[in-house]
């Protein structure tokens, strides 16, 4: 009973010996990962802060120099005169100058500015520019709402809140007397506004606050109605100088710059909260290597008692010499330390045996998640701009058409780089099937007829992103391009109980017997058979896998009983069956 003791003790020695260390250096390296996270969150939102600054000050910079080339215009300013003179003829002169004059600034500013407007203070008319009207006349009055600032004194710029749009304005002063002759203003377009919010928003849980010279909360700022230390921050919003200023709270990091000469501040505020869910990995990573040393502190107290007792040396060798297949319980016959032993040995045989065949079943679950299909990332700033720029330039040419076939890319492109999960509303994929279709009946005008009909009830079922084109495209590629003649291509989508079918046939050159064999088989039982394979004209075909993707993509999601089906003859065309749940949001995890 006394060795007993003893060796207990020494046991609980050695794991105090071992793992009070490890929770030491656990706790130091969490602290200085949190240091090293909230740095690095800083440095980064530092970067983030002075880019949005410089894409404001060039806003500011292209809006002054707009505003100061409609201002130095002699014959434009001369027009504010001559449009009160009772002459009809001059006036009809004088407006068409006018609208020419600022149609010709609007369209030179328009990716940022979607509306331009030049008001009269001698007769209180305004001319409106926008996409819509090139040159609406009408009636302001300024002795109250956003342009009523500029009665008081002369102003450069200054942004006001007007409805659901962000303002700039400039007065028009005569330079004797400094006596109002009229002002300037633009609406910014709302795609300045997110860019600004993409740039800030680093993270999911930060607060992005855009603020005119007053102290007025603009459009695109994040709700405060939640953090009373947010409203109470901005309240005090007090920046003196043009320097970036960082500010750190009990709940928030902040982030304050003025931008340009004071008429607009940019703020963030980062929740605390962000930094240790960053950490959270390390506190992991400690905790189980905590338990590791802990283990190995129990294996080496072990060691120690088989030095001590013979029948410990003896057990330890039945250990040595078991192997897992061959695993039989070792029956426990005392329940002195030996018995406790004998009882660990096999707990821990099974607890191995255990994590074997976990081990395994995740292997098997990674395997079959790598069947999904992953989507490229590329900069969706640049390629819609530019996208955008080409549309503004083909409509200002009267090519309505290269228009809408612009606008069409970029909702193919939107669709194809958006994050916003796998599973997407059915109603979302046929109108990214239907930009598709539409580039390829541009593309093969005159020969290709497509057809589609749907059941709008399944609108709201949920499938996986990029199901049903890349079958239509197989159509196209594989089907359409090798015949001669017309094309045609029908797809249905009825709902049958509980079930959604959806078809994409075609009348192409069709499947052979022995390829349409192949790929009956690969779509059953996994198979992927290397290499090309010879369509029914003779020629080597090269293998797509989009089929094979989908049909995985949806058994996976939904199981064996969905997935994808085809029917083929030579010369007579292709016929692909989707079937899939009819499945909901709120249902989704029932399927």
């Amino acid at each position: 009973m006394k060795r007993t003791s003893i060796r207990l003790r020494l046991m609980v020695l050695m794991i105090c010996l071992t793992t009070l260390p490890v929770i030491t250096v656990t706790w130091i390296a969490t602290n200085n990962t949190r240091n090293s996270v909230e740095k690095e969150i800083i440095n980064a939102n530092n970067s983030r802060m002075m880019w949005a600054d410089q894409y404001l000050n060039e806003l500011i910079q292209q809006i002054d120099i707009l505003f100061y080339t409609l201002q130095i215009n002699q014959q434009l300013m001369a027009s504010l005169n001559d449009i009160d003179i009772p002459d009809v003829k001059v006036q009809f002169r004088t407006q068409n100058y006018i609208r020419n004059t600022l149609a010709s600034a609007f369209y030179a500013n328009s990716r940022k500015v979607d509306n331009l407007t030049l008001y009269i203070h001698s007769n209180r008319k305004a001319f409106s520019v926008n996409f819509v009207s090139s040159g609406m006349i009408s009636s302001l009055d300024i002795r109250n709402g956003a342009w009523s600032r500029m009665r008081n004194m002369p102003i450069n710029m200054y942004f006001k809140q007007s409805g659901n749009g962000i303002y700039a304005f400039h007065s028009i002063n005569r330079f004797e007397d400094r006596k109002l002759l009229g002002g300037l203003s633009v609406r910014i377009n709302r795609d300045v506004w997110e860019e600004v919010s993409g740039i800030l928003k680093s993270e999911s849980e930060s607060s992005v606050f855009l603020i005119n010279d007053e102290g007025e909360m603009l459009s695109g700022s994040t709700k405060t109605e939640g953090s009373n230390e947010i409203q109470a921050q901005l309240r005090s919003l007090d920046l003196q100088h043009s320097e970036l200023e960082f500010r750190k709270t009990k709940s928030y990091f902040y982030f304050m710059k003025r931008v340009g000469d004071g008429q607009l501040a940019i703020v963030k505020a980062i929740p605390l909260k962000t930094i240790t869910q960053s950490a959270r990995a390390t506190i992991t990573a400690g905790i189980l290597t905590g338990s590791l040393f802990a283990a190995v502190s129990v294996l080496l107290s072990i060691l120690v008692s088989l030095r001590i007792s013979r029948p410990i040396v003896s057990l330890a060798r039945t250990m040595r010499t078991a192997t897992i297949h061959n695993f039989e319980m070792k029956p426990v016959q005392s329940r002195d330390e030996i018995g406790l032993l004998e009882r660990g040995y096999n707990s821990m045989m099974q607890r191995i045996k255990k994590l074997i065949e976990d081990e395994y079943q995740k292997n098997i679950e990674l395997k079959n998640a790598q069947l999904m299909a992953l989507q490229a990332q590329i900069n969706p700033h640049f390629l819609n701009n530019t996208l955008h720029l080409i549309g503004g330039m083909a409509l200002s040419k009267n090519a309505p058409e290269i228009y809408r076939i612009t606008w069409v890319i970029g909702d193919l492109l939107r669709y194809s780089i958006s994050t916003e999960g796998d599973m997407v509303p059915l109603e979302d994929e046929l109108k990214h099937m239907q930009n598709y279709i539409f580039i390829q009946e541009h593309r093969f005008a005159g020969r290709c007829t497509v057809t589609v009909s749907m059941d709008e009830t399944v609108l709201d079922s949920k499938l996986p992103k990029f199901t049903i084109q890349p079958i239509v495209e197989n159509a196209f590629e594989h089907g359409l391009q090798q015949k001669e003649g017309a094309w045609k291509v029908e797809i249905r989508i009825k709902r049958i109980g509980n079930r959604i079918g959806i078809m994409v046939k075609d009348d192409g050159v069709g499947l052979a017997e022995e390829r349409l064999r192949q790929v009956r088989a690969e779509l059953q039982g996994g198979l992927a058979i290397k290499g090309d394979w010879t369509g029914p004209d003779g020629s080597r075909k090269r293998r797509g896998i989009g089929l094979r993707n989908v049909n995985a993509r949806l058994k996976f999601q939904f199981g064996n009983g969905y997935g994808a089906r085809i029917f083929s003859k030579p010369k007579a065309g292709t016929l692909v069956l989707l079937v899939l749940p009819v499945s909901k949001e709120e249902d989704g995890a029932d399927v």
